[in-house]
């Protein structure tokens, strides 16, 4: 797969001019002599049945966790001074928003009328020296909003099960059995192929009933929030977990604290077994840490108040919600879209009545 995509980016900046080949075929690139910045990153982290050690396949994609959230991200272009080095401080996806406007000369925080989440990337690529600028990283990781309420349906790869694939077919793709609706794979036969089953800990259920029972898969969580520093990393997990003794399903949350780092080859990881809170107590400089990520993190989860209505995000409910609502209801064709504000997978005039209801409310942030 890395010769794959060398292969074809390599081919891609040839074709547009970016670089070209050599007499030996090899790629000639010298992005001074170009006015293209060139990005490529990784979207998620690794499923697990390819995870390799030390990195955790109970804790990968589909997951907040490291193996689950670190990723690739390589720069190149005419404002990266001093090419081919590493910058180890932290950064999000969401500062390559920043990054872009800055690149284009847009005063981005000042063009944007909500709180921003993108911090500057740009000094890195300037200044081989910059110092850190981001102070906390934080990720979210849920199965996508579906009309009323229902649930992406259980997918089981070699050990483990997780609600985050949309669809059977996703599900297929990335190598997994699907126990959803549609449900097929000679393992599920005796489920309702209709319905299929809801949670992970309903494969369980059904593995337990079997005569005679089957090992249980490892449930990943439905949803995780989790925040990091520079040295450690605070994850709230939810979901319904399965518990062997009675064979129920269990609505469970936890809350994890770990420090961690990127060392290579052998970076620390927020692996089970690194727990900070079943350890022993804490020690002073892992309680700050913990008290300030805790803050931190509610923070974050109330820095966009709910307002109905608002579905641009600007903060204020008005006729430019009114006019972008029709918008929308064009361009999806009355299927769901930013202004789908009752999650009933349509954009229709019961979401024009949320408009109208709060016409003129302006959002206050907490």
């Amino acid at each position: 797969m890395i010769e794959a995509l060398d292969t074809e980016v390599a081919r891609l900046l040839v074709e547009t001019g970016l670089a070209r080949r050599g007499q030996d075929g090899s790629l000639e690139y010298n992005p001074g002599k170009t006015d293209t910045m060139v990005i490529v990153l990784g979207d998620n982290g690794t499923l697990g049945f390819v995870v390799k050690e030390p990195f955790d396949a109970n804790r990968s994609k589909g997951t907040a966790y490291q193996t689950g959230v670190w990723v690739p991200l390589v720069v190149a272009g005419p404002l990266v001074k001093q090419p081919d080095r590493v910058v180890n401080h932290m950064v999000n996806i969401t500062d390559l928003y920043r990054l872009f406007g800055e690149i284009a000369g847009i005063d981005v925080p000042r063009s944007v009328p909500r709180k921003l989440d993108a911090e500057p990337m740009l000094p890195y690529l300037l200044n081989p020296r910059q110092n850190g600028i981001r102070k906390t990283n934080f990720t979210q990781v849920a199965p996508n909003l579906q009309a009323n309420g229902t649930l992406n349906g259980p997918c089981t790869f070699s050990d483990n099960c997780s609600q985050i694939p949309v669809t059977k077919s996703v599900c297929e793709d990335n190598g997994g059995i699907w126990w959803g609706p549609g449900a097929d794979d000679p393992i599920t036969a005796g489920i309702d192929k209709d319905t299929g089953l809801t949670y992970c800990c309903n494969v369980n259920q059904f593995l337990a009933a079997k005569n005679p029972p089957q090992p249980p898969f490892s449930i990943l969580p439905l949803s995780s929030i989790a925040i990091r520093n520079d040295r450690f990393k605070l994850v709230s997990n939810f979901t319904q977990a399965y518990e062997a003794a009675s064979n129920a399903c269990v609505a469970t949350e936890t809350t994890e604290f770990y420090a961690i780092d990127e060392s290579v080859p052998i970076p620390l990881l927020d692996t089970a077994d690194r727990d900070l809170l079943q350890a022993p107590p804490l020690t002073p400089v892992e309680k700050v840490n913990y008290k300030a990520l805790t803050r931190q993190l509610q923070a974050v989860l109330d820095s966009q108040p709910a307002c109905p209505g608002d579905g641009n995000i600007d903060g204020v409910v008005d006729q430019t919600d009114v006019a972008d609502w029709a918008t929308f209801q064009a361009l999806a064709l009355g299927k769901s879209s930013w202004y789908d504000f009752n999650l009933d997978g349509l954009t229709d005039s019961a979401d024009l009545a949320v408009i109208q209801q709060n016409l003129g409310t302006r959002c206050k942030k907490k």
